[in-house]
């Protein structure tokens, strides 16, 4: 990869690409794609279907470089595209979607995540459990809220003020409501 394009701004390396320039895109794609990629996956539940939606993602930047004009707001778009194509995919699959889930051959498939091997045993189940309720409380919020908290890991919230186009204090009251929703709902046991 180009060393030049790693001290490239965003704005520049989209004109770049927009001018056939493919390093610049790979530069684009690689600067953000854990990112992007793990707040897809929060989002839909399914590792194959953010893997395709962050595909259709930069694509949609690819095909639309040469019209781009974010103008320092390259991050702000790629996830607020990244946010709308995965609601697409919840709205056009919520018919398909079922809890038990199953590989080709009809048996269950159990997602899960591998705990931590230098734990003992006892505390790599109490983990993965946590993590667990946190997904689920997380889950329960009101979609405004949810999206603050996904949203948080990449974004400053000025940031996420201006891309959900929302008052900088509406953005924080709903990050604030969200960790205290979710601080409840772990201490009380429950999920909202």
């Amino acid at each position: 990869m180009d060393t030049q394009n790693k001290s490239r701004s965003d704005d520049e390396l989209v004109q770049l690409a927009a001018n056939g320039e493919n390093q610049a895109f790979e530069e684009l794609v690689f600067r953000y794609k854990n990112a992007l990629y793990q707040y897809l996956k929060a989002l839909v539940q399914d590792e194959g279907a953010a893997g395709d939606l962050f595909q259709e993602v930069f694509l949609a930047l690819f095909n639309h470089a040469a019209d781009f004009k974010a103008q320092g707001k390259v991050k702000s778009w790629l996830f607020l595209t990244a946010r709308n194509k995965a609601f697409n995919f919840l709205r056009d699959h919520k018919a398909l979607t079922s809890l038990d889930q199953q590989d080709e051959e009809g048996n269950e498939i159990w997602h899960e995540t591998l705990p931590d091997d230098s734990l003992p045993p006892l505390e790599q189940l109490t983990s993965c459990e946590t993590a667990q309720r946190i997904r689920e409380c997380i889950n329960a919020l009101p979609p405004a809220q949810r999206d603050v908290i996904y949203l948080r890991q990449y974004l400053s919230f000025k940031e996420i003020a201006q891309m959900l186009h929302k008052p900088l204090g509406t953005v924080l009251a709903d990050g604030h409501r969200a960790i205290q929703k979710v601080r409840n709902s772990l201490t009380q046991g429950e999920i909202l």
